[in-house]
């Protein structure tokens, strides 16, 4: 059997075989799932709306019943059950009914959803009342008390029941606003009513804080969370009118079918049985019609002394519109079976194509590889097994390159090794002749000292000769040093005080050049080494730095711990050093000064020097200008006999 025919059979088999099963057995669990989610989900957000709407109507309670402790609410409070005239004159009751009035205003102002606050004392008169940000002024005489008044409302049925009910706080219906001899009505508003008592809990008048409903109306609207469905709050009031009007419903002349004198009402769009099973199973439930309409529900009781009227929350969604998904299934799987046999065909050929060729390609880059071409890489960026193979050819071959570099790079080191100790032997023999006659002329000079004290001119010359007699005698030392010849003096010493010697050693030749030398040092950095060979490598790296800096440049000189190292770094303002040269630099007699300026012998000297204490130097060029050197040197050097040369690091950082 041919493999497009393999891949044929196989396709067939995992392709067709569990659509059947997904067909004739999983999409009627699906429809029932579906159905189960949807509703849990429903009820879900029916929870969130009813607790979103008891957290509302608590806060405008605790509102109105805050107001009813405010200073000016109670001020005005002790002015309102006796007349004027008595215990207080008209002035002062008018400037306290002032105060409370302003105070109205300015708490409506900062409080947007509140529609009107008034006063009303015990007989049910409204003494103190703002209305949409405005004052409503009192024409009506009140010839009792002798004082003026807006409106009586001691025949209102919210007055009547707030008297009788024995709450701190008491809600009203949810219902349209109206001015009372006016047709038209305001926006929706639910009205707050709170008993205003004095010290020993004597009624002293209500304070009402009338609500918009536009918070309520929105977190309805909000409930559904792009849902496809609608929303609709219920009033389940039974025997009254209100039964079944809509408190919410997204058109609004469906709603308070009761004050706008219209049909629309809840009850009117289900039979009285499907009205009757809201009733029984009213905290929650589910209701599905004959014309797809599927209605979730639960209730919300928001009064406390009234528990016969509630609140029905409903979400009403399409069974069309929610098995969609199911039916446009069972369509496609049938569609899908038959494509799929067809794409099966098709996707075998190509398949057993797309598998031999990857093969084919890595067997051909193998093979041009050991033929000699070494730059050929595996390129394809597959994450299949060919494309592990790939890249495992890939690490082989990077594998083998890096071996041959480092097998390179060693060679080149030995090589360096190689000559500077060839190097080192010659500088030894020349400096065994140079210290001898080196050390007659000191000599000479200290004999010729004493017999010339009354010479002033000629003391100070025959001194400075001896002081520059004992630097060549170091240099010499230093040069013995790098060829292992001479063995280091180790003391213990503070590199901060070397460095500060170091440079006031060098303060002429720094001043003549015209570079400015900034100093950042730790303070005693005490190590064990020869300081006066460290003196001179600072003093060759140093000089270096002054020569590659031109007039006006800075040189930084840093000495500070590093871990177990102390380290000293030093960065002029030069030009920096040549990439290919970067490499060279601690090669003997290598040199990038002029002809006559330089011998090359300095970095080499200083290289050895570094290294018979057991520690490193390192030369890069900056980033932005000049060269750092950076010496780490071990605390406690050890005099080694064979030392480490890979020690030496010269690098290129740009």
């Amino acid at each position: 059997m041919q493999l497009r025919q393999k891949f044929f059979l196989v396709l067939t088999l995992l392709t067709a075989v569990p659509l059947l099963i997904l067909l004739f057995g999983v999409v009627d669990r699906i429809e029932s799932e579906v159905r189960a989610q949807t509703e849990k989900e429903l009820h879900i957000s029916l929870d969130k709306m009813a607790d979103e709407i008891n957290l509302i109507l608590e806060n405008q309670k605790s509102i109105a019943r805050g107001l009813a402790h405010v200073p000016a609410v109670r001020q005005f409070a002790a002015y309102v059950n006796k007349p004027i005239g008595g215990e207080f004159s008209a002035e002062e009751y008018q400037r306290r009914a002032d105060e409370l009035e302003q105070f109205f205003l300015n708490y409506a102002h900062v409080v947007g959803t509140i529609q009107a606050l008034r006063f009303i004392d015990p007989q049910g008169k409204t003494l103190v009342k703002v209305k949409e940000g405005k004052p409503i002024e009192p024409k009506q005489f009140d010839s009792e008390f002798k004082r003026l008044y807006v409106a009586d409302q001691s025949s209102k049925n919210f007055f009547k029941y707030t008297v009788e009910a024995d709450q701190d706080v008491v809600m009203s219906d949810f219902e349209l606003g109206q001015v009372t001899g006016q047709p038209d009505f305001c926006p929706a508003m639910v009205r707050y009513a709170a008993s205003v008592r004095d010290e020993v809990d004597r009624e002293e008048g209500l304070l009402v804080v009338n609500m918009w409903g536009t918070r309520l109306d929105s977190t309805v609207e909000a409930s559904l969370g792009g849902y496809p469905g609608n929303a609709f709050v219920v009033e389940m009031n039974d025997g009254t009118v209100r039964d079944g009007i809509y408190l919410y419903h997204r058109e609004s002349n469906k709603r308070f079918g009761n004050q706008l004198k219209s049909q629309y009402r809840f009850t009117s769009e289900i039979s009285p049985q499907e009205w009757q099973h809201i009733r029984v199973n009213q905290e929650r439930g589910s209701l599905y019609l004959d014309d797809g309409r599927m209605f979730f529900f639960r209730t919300l009781a928001p009064f406390e002394s009234r528990p016969l009227t509630s609140w029905l929350l409903l979400i009403e969604a399409d069974s069309k519109t929610v098995f969609a998904p199911i039916e446009n299934m069972r369509r496609s799987i049938w569609l899908l079976l038959g494509l799929l046999l067809v794409i099966s065909l098709l996707i075998s050929i190509w398949a057993a194509w797309k598998l031999a060729q990857p093969v084919h390609e890595l067997a051909d880059v193998i093979t041009r590889y050991a033929d000699g071409d070494h730059g050929i890489r595996y390129e394809d960026k597959r994450n299949d097994e060919i494309g592990i193979a790939g890249k495992a050819f890939n690490y082989l071959t990077s594998s083998l390159e890096k071996a041959e570099r480092g097998r390179d790079t060693a060679q080149q080191q030995a090589r360096q090794s190689e000559r500077l100790a060839s190097v080192g032997q010659l500088a030894a023999g020349i400096g065994h002749e140079i210290n001898n006659p080196l050390m007659n002329i000191m000599s000479l000079a200290a004999l010729v000292e004493t017999s010339v004290k009354d010479d002033e001119q000629a003391l100070s010359d025959l001194q400075l000769l001896q002081k520059e007699g004992q630097r060549c005698a170091r240099i010499v030392q230093g040069i013995l040093s790098f060829a292992r010849e001479n063995k280091p003096d180790f003391r213990e010493f503070n590199m901060t005080e070397l460095v500060e010697e170091t440079l006031n050693l060098l303060q002429h030749r720094v001043e003549t050049a015209e570079i400015t030398v900034v100093v950042e040092q730790e303070h005693d950095l005490y190590m064990v080494g020869d300081m006066n060979q460290l003196q001179q490598v600072l003093v060759n790296i140093i000089l270096n730095a002054v020569q590659a800096s031109e007039a006006g440049g800075t040189i930084h000189v840093k000495s500070y711990k590093d871990i177990d190292y102390v380290a000293v770094e030093i960065i002029d303002s030069g030009a920096g050093i040549r990439p290919d040269a970067v490499a060279k630099v601690f090669d003997p007699f290598f040199t990038t000064k002029k002809e006559g300026e330089g011998t090359g012998l300095g970095l080499s000297v200083s290289y050895g020097i570094v290294k018979h204490h057991g520690g490193t130097i390192h030369i890069e060029n900056n980033q932005e200008s000049g060269l750092r050197v950076v010496i780490l040197l071990p605390f406690k050097a050890l005099l080694e006999d064979n030392p480490d040369d890979t020690l030496l690091e010269a690098t290129n950082a740009i």
